[in-house]
């Protein structure tokens, strides 16, 4: 079963899918999605529609929502900060867990890019509620990259404490953005996780670089698993690139779920 879903977040309506299997005769498992900077709930060329069909075949259920300003959730993109997408993925958590039918227990956090960045800190914020933790290309560089060289994915945007925002892809990034991003440790948020961690990179990736991934495996030790998939880039553009992302969470959420 695919249905659209709305929840309340500080007066902002969050817009989303949820994916639930159809022949349960207990509790499920859910996996809550984050999609990464400048995308949406489908994420890119819809991998992440395609990884909750994926998961609800196997009896995991899923929730993907657009954060505030992306998508057709509430909010302006100007507006949004990593702080608000931690609000924005907090929201989804205390939603799932108000849903009868899921297990409480067996509760993920997948993110792609910036999302599996936000994914990380969550996990290391409320890590008594998660079970699980995957991540796609996950780019906390993001943020320590704008606090020591004002880049964002490789763009110069020093321009933006004098000009009060930036155009990246056609947006407009505020100040507030980069204000908040300084506040910001992702990697010591995520330390904090105390459970199995999956991480897969491509070893090509220029928009989030796939020392990340080494870092997070460096940070969890045997608890983690770091893929590098040879010749891919941020968006894995080959069917043999999307398989092996595909199948690496589809495998480890699996695993850590069921």
């Amino acid at each position: 079963m695919q249905k659209y879903v709305e929840i309340q977040r500080d007066g902002l309506t969050l817009r989303g899918m949820l994916h639930v299997p159809e022949d349960r005769e207990k509790p499920v498992p859910m996996v809550i999605i984050l999609h990464g900077f400048c995308d949406d709930r489908n994420e890119i060329n819809f991998v992440h529609n395609e990884l909750s069909q994926r998961l609800c075949k196997e009896g995991i259920a899923s929730v993907r929502f657009d954060m505030n300003g992306s998508g057709e959730s509430d909010g302006k993109f100007e507006d949004m900060t990593i702080s608000s997408e931690i609000a924005d993925a907090k929201a989804m958590l205390e939603y799932v867990r108000s849903l009868d039918f899921v297990d409480k227990q067996k509760i993920a956090l997948h993110g792609c890019s910036l999302g599996g960045c936000v994914a990380s800190m969550v996990a290391g914020q409320c890590k008594d509620q998660i079970q699980a933790l995957s991540m796609w290309c996950p780019a906390p560089d993001l943020v320590y990259n704008l606090q020591d060289h004002l880049t964002l994915c490789g763009q110069d945007v020093s321009n933006i404490e004098k000009d009060g925002c930036a155009d990246v892809e056609g947006l407009k990034l505020s100040l507030k953005f980069y204000q908040d991003a300084c506040t910001l440790d992702p990697f010591k948020e995520a330390a904090k996780f105390d459970k199995k961690v999956l991480a897969i990179h491509g070893d090509q990736d220029i928009t989030a670089s796939c020392t990340c991934s080494y870092k997070y495996k460096e940070i969890f030790k045997e608890r983690a698993q770091c893929i590098i998939v040879k010749g891919a880039e941020h968006r894995f553009k080959s069917f043999d690139y999307r398989k092996a992302r595909m199948d690496g969470a589809v495998n480890f959420l699996k695993e850590e779920l069921l």
